[in-house]
């Protein structure tokens, strides 16, 4: 069952079901649970226990790493783990039936959601039924429920019961509780379903509640006769209130605990109130009243709230203070129940201990649980428990948390937030006269603006940045904050300054003590510099440093660095015509990033890909591609990018056929590229501008475009790769052919010594 606090717990709603699956109990030492994983692994491939650690989280067990997946990044894990479950379920489901149940399926933690996809996909023609019961209005996944897209799914929509089924019921629910004899007359059952209205909780509690009362039958006037509450929370509450006091108590402080709870939790938390005999009859009597039921029976006694509507009524019936109490004392029973082992509870713990009066208790789980949360890139939940600690926090650990929650606020988009906390960080650091942890907030302050193409801003704060390590002393600090810089200029289409600053950079992280620190710098420079050397035509020297600093995030298991590079080297594998590998390098960094959240590099990664299916003639793709990578970038307002967009969306058109069309796209394209001083990416316009013109039958205004852009690249060193300049020369070629060889040289010549005002006055003036 998924829990309310679990939608920031990894595997939560799987962790009982695996552990069931390879048959684990509880009361088993750590070693010997380890031990019988690998054992049923084993029965089903020898081959699989190599990779058992990677059982860890869904089996919620610390398992040391084995020689194989010590070397696994991230994503390999997870991609890994995910393999290692399907085959498993497919190879139990040979030897008989299988069923999956999810319940609560609108609080299923993102990773959580993947594996239940996984699962899904991988039983399609095995005997295996997969259930999950949701509330789709509640389910927090922006996709919804991903599984309900495929084919094998079924969906079965709980809706009000009609007035024949909730008869059928009221007369089946009278005689569990009054016996076969007692008929309910036609009156009753309409009674009944009248306030039931639909809903058969409503009448199953009804009839509870007046059996509990004492109702022997039910006749016609029984019902009149008892001030019946109209509300199903009222209804519970007046089933609660007709409780033995001991068993209000326990019903009240089980609901603490969750939906699902386990005795010995429930002794350990609250054991004064009663024998632990009377605790146990207690319960077995609330399950005899339909209040909870039995979940697992003994030596892991477990019960479950019947419905999470008596979990709520019964929690609301507490007073704050001893609610707070109460959270504290299962808090602390979880610390001393798993010693060692609190990260495999950081959630449980910081669910608790957030609903204590214990503060510094709250602010350590919630902290730990934002950093874990941040460190497995589940992003949402990160944000949610920085912005839980924050209030608890002050100082240095404040402004730490700050720069933290900002770095993951600008990676899913939301940047006018993380430019407020980035702010605060700042602003924190220099009343503390603290210039390290201040360059380390105006850094990513000028990430954040490079993003929004706010270039000017970005290198203030960059420069400042680079200023502030150099006074703390932090080599490596420096070294990132020119590499930052030097992307500035880049993006600027300053590829001399770019080039000149990498070189600065990567000479600063050579001379870095800390080896870790040192390859970190050393890679985030080497990508950059590859980039340029991309984009100056040198392929072999980019793509050699372009391997240096992956092979680098790769050891690091930096997955965002990793999807970078992958990325960069899909643009090389286009360049040089390679386009099945660009399309499979692209692929598996769009995944990447799908799985980080990262929505601004996302963008970027789908315009690439959109530009190799252009190549291949698969137009409709490429538009779909463009169609969500334009979306994210409006969203995020991510200027450069939506005029990147905009632009390879008017070179699909214009690859189409539908050079009128293309227009407005360049149109607006060429705008945002005006706005940000962006020399370099105004020439591909001017390209494009020179197809449509030869297209028109204007041969010598294509040529003369034609011209500008080519002597523009040269002054810029910024050359076509061979993908790019066969496409160019295919757009004017009509151009050429309407002309002879004089007026064709004439034209071209003149363009080229045209100054950008010039051109751009001429690709302004042509509608």
């Amino acid at each position: 069952e998924c829990q309310s606090y679990g939608v920031n717990a990894s595997y939560l709603v799987w962790q009982n079901i695996f552990r069931g699956f390879f048959g684990l109990e509880a009361s088993w030492p750590v070693e010997q649970q380890v031990a019988v994983v690998e054992r049923r692994l084993a029965a089903i491939d020898p081959s699989f226990v190599d990779r058992a650690p990677l059982l860890g989280p869904v089996v919620n067990l610390p398992m040391v790493d084995t020689e194989l997946t010590a070397s696994f990044d991230a994503k390999l894990r997870k991609e890994s783990l995910e393999s290692l479950i399907a085959d498993c379920v497919r190879a139990r489901s040979s030897e008989h039936p299988l069923l999956f149940l999810l319940e609560d399926g609108h609080w299923l933690d993102p990773v959580s959601h993947d594996l239940l996809e996984v699962v899904a996909r991988a039983v399609v023609d095995r005997p295996v039924l997969v259930v999950v019961a949701h509330r789709p209005s509640q389910t927090p996944s922006v996709d919804g429920l991903r599984v309900s897209r495929l084919d094998h799914y079924t969906e079965v929509a709980l809706t009000d019961l009609p007035d024949d089924e909730l008869a059928a019921l009221v007369r089946a629910k009278v005689s569990q509780l009054f016996g076969d004899t007692a008929v309910p007359g036609d009156e009753v059952v309409a009674e009944l379903a009248r306030r039931a209205q639909g809903n058969p909780f409503y009448v199953e509690e009804l009839l509870n509640l007046l059996k509990d009362r004492g109702v022997e039958t039910l006749q016609p006037g029984v019902i009149e006769r008892f001030q019946l509450p109209d509300s199903l929370y009222s209804l519970i509450l007046g089933r609660i209130d007709q409780l033995a006091e001991d068993q209000r108590t326990v019903l009240k402080v089980a609901s603490v605990i969750g939906r699902l709870f386990e005795v010995a939790m429930l002794w350990g938390v609250y054991h004064p109130f009663a024998e632990q005999d009377r605790l146990l009859s207690d319960l077995s009597t609330l399950a005899d009243l339909e209040l909870t039921a039995l979940e697992r029976p003994e030596p892991e006694l477990t019960y479950l709230f019947k419905h999470v509507l008596t979990q709520e009524v019964a929690y609301g019936t507490l007073p704050f203070a001893t609610r707070a109490t109460l959270h504290e004392q299962i808090g602390r029973y979880v610390e001393q129940r798993h010693p060692g082992f609190s990260e495999q509870h950081l959630d449980l713990l910081a669910h608790h201990y957030d609903h204590s009066a214990n503060t510094d208790k709250r602010r350590e789980y919630l902290v730990r649980a934002a950093e874990a949360s941040r460190a497995s890139y589940a992003n949402l939940s990160a944000i949610d428990y920085f912005r839980r600690a924050l209030p608890l926090l002050d100082g240095a650990e404040r402004g730490a948390a700050l720069v933290a929650l900002g770095e993951v606020l600008e990676l899913v988009g939301e940047w006018d937030e993380a430019d407020t906390v980035l702010q605060e960080a700042r602003t924190i650091a220099r009343q503390r006269d603290d210039r390290a942890a201040r360059a380390h907030a105006e850094r990513r302050l000028g990430i954040l603006d490079r993003k929004r193409g706010r270039y000017g801003d970005a290198a203030g704060w960059l420069t400042s940045a680079r200023a502030g390590y150099d006074a703390a002393g932090d080599r490596a600090g420096a070294s990132r904050a020119l590499a930052d810089l030097a992307e500035v200029a880049q993006f600027q289409g300053d590829l001399t300054e770019a080039r000149a600053r990498y070189d600065e950079s990567l000479a600063l992280a050579d001379g870095v003590a800390d080896p870790a620190l040192q390859r970190s710098a050393r890679a985030h420079a080497l990508k950059g510099a590859a980039t340029v050397a991309i984009w100056q035509g040198d392929y072999e020297s980019g793509t050699r440093l372009n391997d240096e600093s992956l092979a680098i995030r790769r050891e690091m298991a930096d997955k965002p660095g990793v999807a970078t590079l992958l990325n960069n080297q899909g643009i090389v594998a286009r360049h040089r015509h390679d386009l099945d590998g660009a399309r499979r390098l692209n692929d598996e960094s769009i995944a990447l990033f799908r799985e980080l959240g990262d929505r601004w590099s996302l963008g970027q990664l789908l315009n690439n890909q959109a530009c190799v299916l252009a190549d291949q003639q698969e137009f409709t793709g490429a538009r779909a591609l463009l169609a969500e990578s334009l979306r994210i970038r409006r969203q995020l307002g991510d200027r450069a990018g939506l005029a990147l967009s905009l632009n390879t969306l008017a070179d699909v058109v214009i690859d189409e056929g539908d050079h009128a069309g293309a227009v407005p796209m360049l149109e607006e394209s060429l705008s945002i590229y005006r706005d940000l001083g962006n020399a370099s990416a105004i020439i591909y316009l001017v390209e494009d501008h020179a197809g449509v013109a030869a297209a028109e039958g204007r041969a010598e205004r294509a040529l003369r475009l034609a011209g500008y852009a080519e002597a523009r690249r040269e002054v810029l060193g910024t050359p076509l790769s061979p993908t790019e300049a066969d496409r160019v020369e295919r757009m004017v070629a009509p151009a050429r052919a309407t002309l002879d060889a004089a007026a064709a040289e004439r034209a071209h010549a003149e363009g080229r010594s045209l100054g950008l005002a010039d051109a751009l006055e001429m690709v302004l003036s042509s509608r």
